[in-house]
């Protein structure tokens, strides 16, 4: 039994994402694409811009989590240290979330500076408890002050139908809390653990950076969202406190359509377009750029080291390599296959005409699609240091490039470049000569790997399906547009159908390999 409880998270996790992915369609079904890209479109430069500039802020003070931690558990490093871990690890945690070991990379940086496995688990347990000491204490005394209006169908089910209790409940934790900090010197025992509470400056300080951080993350969104549909601050807020712990508990890998969905849902208003146009372009400058320059920050260093500028880097940039590269890999992957069932902007297309058949931007979206399906089954071997693993995701981010090019994305081209530098400059980190396809593959991964395949049929259904109804099943008689996803549909899938036996006879000659037979003899 034991065997099979290890799968019941990850499966738990798929079938929250998959319900969420099914309420948020149902919420937007009666919008197109061509609306929600005029929302996006309207949304002012000066809007983007001061987006942009909260969110370089909030990440500043982000950095404040892991220096009080550090503080906590009577540890200390250099600023740069702990901003770098700070940033690279909030990036990775952001859009990968726990499902795919975010915390991983932290674990990484702190055991590679010395810190024991004890220690580190305690820091990150108080990253932890920041936070939440943080969300629920905001919360409380936002619902005291200010008291959302929730939905009624979601107060009919609530035990506590007036909300400021609620709010006296939660502000009562966080109270709790500083107070048994302020008092409690002793270790105490929770859960069978060890834990020590901190000094009442840094419990207080916990508080404060918590709360600075959500507001400053809040309104990074809410500047996005246009004037004319009358959303307060204040009114705002909630929601997003309540998306941002809902992500926490799913563990849904950047809380991709929890999100949306809870943020939709309880800002009350019927531009529901606007308010997905803004969380989209929140996540592109919340949660993509700054793993973009994440992947900056990797490439540079191994590009000095490589100079011989940064020896004393080299242990820690040699362990972290690999991580990174797969989560970056991933995300990489991830966007070009989302990508190619988008249709391009018609300027894009109008730029690519200029000197190329339009064919040719279908035979791009095509090309980016079979790129990004094999380049989300690599992560696992890049981890491992697989030299072929390697080769095979500097090929796809290659002609995944070549296939946005085409299409004229500009953006997925620009983010898988990164990746491809970030990826050749860590070159050396890859040697081992066995092959992911010959092993088994952790599950979490290969469900990382198998939604986000199956992410992709489901835009294009919800993109196209209509356009799918009044042709036969196999048959590309319909728009161009919807011709091109259902097309990317039937060539991802001939692609899996022949990944599939060609692992099985990998597998099967290594295990042969391994007992000294030939696969003939076997």
């Amino acid at each position: 039994m034991k065997k099979y409880t290890r799968y019941l998270a990850p499966v738990l996790i798929s079938a929250i994402f998959v319900l969420a992915v099914y309420l948020l369609y149902d919420k937007l079904k009666a919008y197109s694409l061509a609306q929600i890209r005029a929302a996006i479109e309207q949304i002012p430069p000066a809007r983007l811009w001061l987006s942009l500039l909260l969110a370089i802020v909030n990440y500043f003070i982000l950095v404040g989590y892991d220096w009080l931690a550090l503080k906590a558990i009577g540890k200390s490093l250099p600023l740069g240290k702990v901003g770098l871990v700070s940033f690279v690890g909030q990036a990775v945690s952001y859009n990968f979330g726990a499902l795919l070991g975010g915390t991983s990379v932290r674990f990484r940086f702190y055991s590679v500076w010395g810190f024991s496995i004890h220690e580190v688990v305690h820091l990150i347990l108080m990253l932890a408890v920041t936070f939440w000491i943080g969300a629920l204490g905001l919360s409380g005394f936002v619902f005291i002050i200010a008291p959302p209006v929730f939905p009624p169908e979601l107060m009919a089910k609530m035990p506590i139908k007036d909300v400021r209790v609620l709010g006296y409940i939660l502000a009562g934790i966080a109270v709790a809390y500083l107070v048994l900090c302020f008092t409690v010197r002793k270790p105490v025992r929770i859960f069978g653990k060890e834990f020590v509470f901190p000094g009442p400056r840094i419990a207080v300080a916990q508080v404060v950076v918590s709360w600075v951080d959500l507001i400053a993350a809040a309104a990074c969104m809410w500047v996005l969202l246009p004037s004319h549909i009358g959303i307060g601050f204040l009114d705002f807020l909630p929601g997003y406190l309540m998306a941002q712990v809902a992500v926490v508990l799913t563990h849904i890998p950047g809380g991709v359509g929890v999100f949306e969905l809870v943020i939709i849902h309880l800002t009350h208003t019927p531009h529901e377009q606007v308010v997905f146009a803004a969380v989209l372009m929140f996540r592109l400058i919340y949660f993509i750029l700054p793993l973009l320059a994440a992947a900056l920050v990797l490439l540079v260093y191994e590009v000095r080291q490589r100079r011989n500028f940064l020896r004393d880097a080299g242990r820690w940039v040699s362990v972290l390599s690999p991580t990174i590269s797969a989560y970056l890999a991933l995300a990489a992957g991830a966007i070009l296959l989302l990508f190619s069932s988008i249709p391009p902007a018609k300027a894009s297309m109008q730029a690519v005409a200029r000197f190329l058949p339009v064919e040719a931007c279908y035979a791009g979206a095509v090309l980016c699609a079979l790129a990004g399906c094999v380049l989300v089954f690599i992560p696992y071997g890049l981890i491992r240091r697989q030299l072929r693993s390697w080769r095979l995701a500097m090929g796809c981010l290659a002609l995944g490039i070549l296939g946005t090019f085409l299409r004229g994305s500009w953006l997925p081209a620009l983010f898988a470049l990164v990746v491809l530098g970030t990826l050749w400059a860590a070159s050396r980190r890859f040697y081992r000569r066995s092959f992911f396809a010959e092993e088994p593959i952790p599950f979490p991964w290969t469900m990382a790997a198998v939604g986000i395949v199956a992410a992709n049929f489901a835009l294009g259904w919800a993109l196209f399906h209509t356009a799918w109804g009044g042709s036969a099943l196999l048959s590309l008689d319909c728009p161009a547009n919807a011709a091109v996803a259902r097309g990317i549909d039937l060539a991802i899938a001939v692609l899996l159908c022949l990944m599939g036996p060609a692992r099985l006879w990998l597998r099967r000659r290594a295990e042969a390999r391994r007992r000294g037979q030939s696969p003939a003899n076997s």
